[in-house]
């Protein structure tokens, strides 16, 4: 693996850690609120199925035409990529 490749994995999994703190953090109603918000929106992506992988390989080629060094701005379009499928107008973990 890469050097870059390996940074980026560490940024991945710390912020990974810290989502699941936060979640567990969160009081029982907010996390109910929250997996429910997760289950609604896969359920809304899995009814327009041939749109999200429309929007998914279009994120892809995007990441794809990033070069190997550029591996923040490959992980700007991953933010991108699920704020655009999985955004609201609640922020849950921030």
């Amino acid at each position: 693996m890469a050097k870059t490749n390996k940074i980026a994995a560490l940024i991945l999994g710390a912020a990974a850690g810290v989502a699941v703190i936060k979640f567990f953090s969160m009081p029982k109603e907010e996390r109910e609120e929250f997996c429910a918000h997760l289950k609604n929106k896969t359920h809304e992506l899995l009814d327009n199925a041939e749109d999200t992988v429309e929007k998914v390989e279009r994120y892809m080629d995007e990441f794809k035409s990033k070069g190997e060094g550029e591996w923040i701005d490959k992980l700007y379009v991953l933010k991108k990529m699920f704020k655009n499928l999985y955004g609201s107008e609640k922020h849950y973990l921030l």
